[in-house]
């Protein structure tokens, strides 16, 4: 009896380790239902041309104080149109780039509408989504800046940058700063209506950044694995899915009989790598789908095979994905969905969610598998709730303000800029709540506490606006780049110009972290500033958010003081990003 229960324990035994060995050869249930949809014929989506609509670019030049053409006037309260947050969807965007005949696309049948503005493709007034007309042409050609910026005080310049080339060339100055600890004397624009010193702001030590972690075995060269240049450094990953993904052609069965393949394939290692390299970089889920997007082009002989990798990898690490091949030409494209709007991208919607053509920037007729892969679950997560660990290449940046009474020199990574410059233009969300790079936040933040220790709020305030005002050379993205990019904090430190919303979000991320008050952005038609919540009784114009009283401050208006507004801002109502 003993010996026959041992018998059939070992006939289980090799039974369960034979069908683990053997697990990879088989395709799961919910590959194998999907594959049957992929052969059937795929319906044909007709794009449709929205109305497009005029937008006027921003100044060309920034805006100068002058008191006396805008002398000491009682303060405004200006008018607010809507007041919009992260859940009720995004006010006006340039696009970026410039899509032909439109950029929104449907199906045969319309969708359905979704319950929140956040995911609706383009209501706001100006339609951001939608494509539209070339602005007034800059005096510089914008798709070749060639403008060499005139020379700064604490700063040499270089040439300006070329978006296109593959290694950008930021601004490098040469001049050391003056000390960073230097208090003014005197700041360089005067509150409107001087209060007498409260309660200083709150200034909290800033911590000293931390170095990275130790990396995984990802980043040990090997033979036998598959490099991968990823934003500037060499990713090592699994390679069994070399070669597997070919297609002859672009039909169903071809794309369907390439998907079988890969599921046939023994591609959870690289599966492993994926989720590995976002743990080890701190990746959100667009620096997932960089990454992806590179491997397969490595994996794969031709762009067409690599868009059907795209979606397999995607959709087994469970983000909704999908690929369609083009009406008019052998092209395969790759549609993602997103949890906020991307300007500038080609989209159609599908029950309530967009999908945008990362693959191609032209709107078109299309083919595509109406059905989804059963383990595509998420949206792609524009946010940056981590700084991502990309630290090579360091690039010094110093800039002071128009007196030299304040300095701040920080290192920029290259490898991070890279990864920025790859992700299309978002809500301004995105910018505004992305963390920053631990070694930038700490050069940037520890310079300037200094400066505003000891400080009312209102001084505080001034201190930083005007090093945000004349620290930073102005041009627009259609001069610099040819299309709309808003920056990153890090951004600002790294290419030689910036614009508004630029310099909007620097503020507001300098407000917060120093002085620990509240911001909000003030979004016009062609003009973004900033409004800050002060616990003391600051005199300017302002609105009132949510029954709270912001002071205007706008760091585009070069010499004006907290609680001036821009003249012929003050009778134009504006939409409040409440972030």
């Amino acid at each position: 009896m003993g010996t026959q229960a041992q018998v059939v324990d070992d006939d289980f035994d090799n039974f369960i380790k034979t069908e683990v060995q053997s697990f990879d050869k088989f395709i799961d249930d919910a590959n194998k239902q999907f594959i049957s949809f992929l052969r059937n014929p795929w319906k044909e989506f007709e794009a449709k041309k929205p109305v497009e609509k005029r937008t006027k670019p921003e100044p060309v030049k920034p805006v100068v104080y002058d008191e006396k053409k805008d002398p000491v006037a009682p303060p405004v309260e200006l008018d607010i149109e809507d007041i919009l947050g992260q859940s009720t969807g995004e006010s006006k965007q340039r696009p970026q780039g410039k899509i032909n005949d439109g950029e929104k696309v449907g199906f045969e049948k319309p969708q359905p509408k979704p319950a929140t503005p956040t995911a609706k493709p383009a209501t706001p007034a100006t339609k951001p989504a939608t494509p539209t007309a070339k602005p007034a042409t800059p005096a510089l050609k914008p798709a070749t800046p060639t403008v060499k910026p005139a020379t700064p005080t604490a700063k040499p310049t270089t040439p300006a940058l070329k978006p296109t080339t593959p290694t950008l060339k930021p601004a490098t100055p040469t001049a050391k700063p003056a000390s960073p600890t230097a208090k003014p004397t005197t700041p360089a624009a005067k509150p409107t209506t001087p209060t007498p010193p409260t309660t200083p702001p709150a200034v909290v030590p800033v911590p000293t950044a931390k170095p990275s972690a130790p990396m995984s075995a990802l980043y040990k060269e090997s033979s036998e694995k598959q490099m991968i240049n990823y934003c500037g450094q060499r990713i090592y990953v699994d390679k069994s899915l070399k070669g597997v993904c070919s297609i002859g052609n672009m039909r169903e069965k071809a794309v369907a009989d390439a998907y079988e393949a890969m599921c046939k394939a023994d591609y959870k290692p690289l599966l492993a790598d994926c989720r590995q390299l976002k743990k080890d970089l701190k990746l959100n889920d667009w620096g997932v789908f960089l990454f992806v997007r590179d491997v397969s082009n490595a994996l794969c002989a031709d762009a067409h095979a690599s868009v059907v990798m795209q979606q397999f990898l995607l959709n087994e690490l469970g983000y909704k994905s999908k690929m369609a091949r083009r009406a008019d030409r052998d092209q395969m494209l790759l549609f993602v969905a997103t949890d906020c709007k991307m300007y500038g991208r080609p989209y159609f919607t599908k029950d309530g969610l967009n999908y945008y053509n990362l693959t191609s920037d032209e709107t078109c007729q299309f083919y595509m598998c109406q059905e989804d892969s059963p383990k595509a679950k998420s949206n792609i997560d524009m946010q940056i709730t981590n700084a991502p660990l990309l630290n090579s290449g360091m690039v010094n940046s110093v800039h002071k303000n128009g007196a030299g009474t304040v300095a701040v020199s920080v290192d920029v990574p290259k490898s991070l800029m890279l990864f920025y410059k790859s992700m299309p233009q978002c809500d301004y969300s995105v910018y505004v709540n992305a963390k920053v790079n631990p070694a930038v936040a700490d050069r940037l933040l520890s310079s300037l506490a200094p400066i505003v220790e000891g400080k009312s709020e209102t001084e505080a305030a001034n201190l930083l606006i005007n090093f945000v005002q004349t620290g930073f050379k102005y041009a627009t993205d259609q001069e610099q780049f040819g299309y709309e990019k808003p920056f990153f904090v890090e951004e600002l430190f790294y290419y030689p110009y910036c614009d508004c919303e630029d310099r909007a979000v620097l503020y507001s991320y300098l407000v917060r972290n120093l002085l620990k008050l509240d911001v909000v952005l003030l979004d016009y038609p062609n003009h973004i500033a900033t409004a800050v919540c002060f616990n003391e009784n600051v005199s300017g114009d302002f609105v009132i958010v949510e029954g709270k009283k912001y002071i205007v401050c706008d760091p585009t208006y070069i010499g004006a003081s907290i609680g001036k507004a821009m003249p012929q801002f003050k009778r134009v109502a504006a939409k409040v990003l409440k972030y």
